[in-house]
């Protein structure tokens, strides 16, 4: 096992990416994953570090992947968030948290989580995002992220939420585009 914790900060891309893959059920390796996430540059050996991690799927793993969802990179704020919503387990306790975060960024992330987490709530919370978020982008990414799930009953959410941001062209061109396959209008 030290040698694998050594070869998760090798030179070689490679050496680094089997390793992070071989320590997946090694629950001491945790740390120097959660550690490598941010400072990992090659994205294919994020990707193993993130998926290892996914695979513990406890609270310790998902507060410290959520951290980066406030990140300047955007290619490591969506891999992490796609990590998330693969951790049903423990993202749930982290959903109070990130839908009232106060950068609104870290909400958008927060809807993609949601788009793809395999829990019943999830629809719920997205459509308490449309309703309730008081930024335009938060409620586009919320709407994008439902859409999926959406069924007829969703629509006059996604109305009301056009009406909250009647400035927004491209929140009302989401909705406008969405409604009639929903209302079976199309």
């Amino acid at each position: 096992m030290q040698t694998l914790l050594q070869q998760v900060h090798d030179d070689d891309p490679e050496l680094r990416r089997e390793a992070a893959l071989s320590l997946v059920e090694v629950t001491e390796a945790v740390p120097v994953l959660l550690a490598r996430v941010g400072v990992e540059t090659e994205a294919r050996v994020r990707d193993a570090v993130l998926t290892t991690l996914a695979a513990h799927d406890t609270a310790t793993v998902a507060a410290g992947l959520a951290v980066h969802l406030a990140s300047d990179e955007a290619s490591l704020r969506t891999a992490v968030a796609e990590a998330l919503a693969t951790m049903p387990g423990s993202a749930l306790d982290l959903m109070p948290d990130l839908l009232a975060a106060p950068d609104h960024d870290v909400r958008v992330m927060t809807a993609m989580i949601l788009a793809d987490l395999p829990h019943p709530d999830a629809k719920t919370w997205l459509l308490r995002m449309i309703a309730d978020d008081p930024h335009p982008n938060v409620v586009t990414g919320a709407i994008d992220a439902l859409l999926p799930a959406a069924d007829a009953g969703d629509a006059p959410v996604l109305q009301a939420a056009v009406q909250r941001f009647p400035d927004d062209p491209f929140l009302r061109f989401t909705v406008q585009a969405a409604l009639p396959r929903l209302t079976g209008t199309a």
